[in-house]
């Protein structure tokens, strides 16, 4: 076990000995932000995951992918960026050992929460994609059961692509470019056909908004027009935030398979990373403000610890 240790210390040794003759400064900026966005991904996706589990009034299956997508963000505020943080400090104050060992368990985490996080925003794009493609079909074909065997697959699939790391960087890093590039041109393609369709069709759908919602009474369901835009506002919102957050890092990471670690590289992977984990403090915000139901549910739980506060 020590030797296995030993050898995956070897990967962190040449970026321990770059942070460690490298501005404490930077790095110290660095852990500022990532200790508040782990405490803002902490409290923001308890919220969430707490109003998701009062609200009634969203559909099941997309519940349990937002439900995912929340449990992959308190993820890495919970362990993720505390373990990135004592990573870097460790090289700083010349603890090698500590360095080692928290990279493993930072690599190993952040890359499955991250991974889970990334492969739900696609599954949410599909879904809303369906939900117009099916209409009335949708809740019959898109069940709970099915979202929920998907979730499931999803993060076995990123734990396994993480601990890939440990047997194969060099394919864990290709199957990495595959898997980005995958889901970002399903996630993209979803919303653009989406925007097409919508676009397409704004006069029918600027009548239906003036009789608020389209009813079609076929096994007592019904597809609400201004609902289904609402919500794929809001899932928009949230991929643009996650593709400007990790587009960045993945990048990096390309280049580094041709490129030696620099000064420079190094300091942007740990700013590249930060913005990575720093986007799962950033989704709750998106959920509350464009998604009312959680908004209502949330703002009556503040009303509700002022009210203990105060007495």
């Amino acid at each position: 076990m020590a030797n296995n240790t030993a050898g995956f210390c070897e990967s962190f040794k040449e970026q321990y000995e770059i942070i460690a003759n490298s501005s404490d400064e930077m790095y110290i900026a660095i852990f500022v932000v990532n200790i508040v966005m782990s405490i803002a991904a902490i409290l923001g996706n308890s919220l969430i995951i707490d109003a998701l589990r009062k609200c009634s009034s969203l559909h099941a299956p997309s519940k349990a992918l937002l439900f995912s997508l929340a449990l992959s963000d308190l993820g890495v505020g919970c362990i993720a960026q505390p373990l990135f943080v004592i990573h870097r400090l460790a090289a700083l104050t010349r603890s090698y050992r500590i360095f080692c060992v928290s990279g493993i368990g930072s690599n190993f985490v952040g890359s499955t929460v991250v991974a889970a996080s990334f492969v739900t925003s696609t599954a949410i794009a599909v879904d809303r994609y369906l939900a117009l493609r099916l209409r009335l079909r949708y809740r019959e074909v898109v069940t709970l059961k099915r979202v929920t065997a998907v979730v499931l697959v999803s993060w076995v699939a990123s734990l396994v692509w993480s601990a890939l790391w440990f047997w194969d960087k060099a394919t864990q890093n290709c199957l990495r470019i595959v898997f980005f590039s995958l889901c970002f041109v399903t996630t993209t393609s979803a919303y653009l056909i989406i925007y097409k369709h919508m676009r397409h069709y704004r006069f029918r759908v600027a009548e239906q908004v003036g009789s608020a919602v389209v009813r079609h009474n076929t096994a007592g369901s019904q597809f609400n027009v201004l609902r289904f835009r609402r919500s794929v506002v809001s899932m928009c919102y949230i991929y643009c935030f996650l593709l400007a957050c990790y587009l960045p890092y993945n990048c990096l990471m390309v280049l580094l398979i041709r490129f030696q670690q620099t000064a420079l590289t190094v300091a942007l992977n740990a700013a590249f990373a930060t913005l990575v984990l720093s986007n799962s403090a950033l989704n709750p915000f998106v959920f509350c403000r464009c998604i009312s139901e959680i908004r209502v549910i949330v703002k009556s739980t503040f009303s509700a610890l002022a009210v203990m506060t105060r007495n």
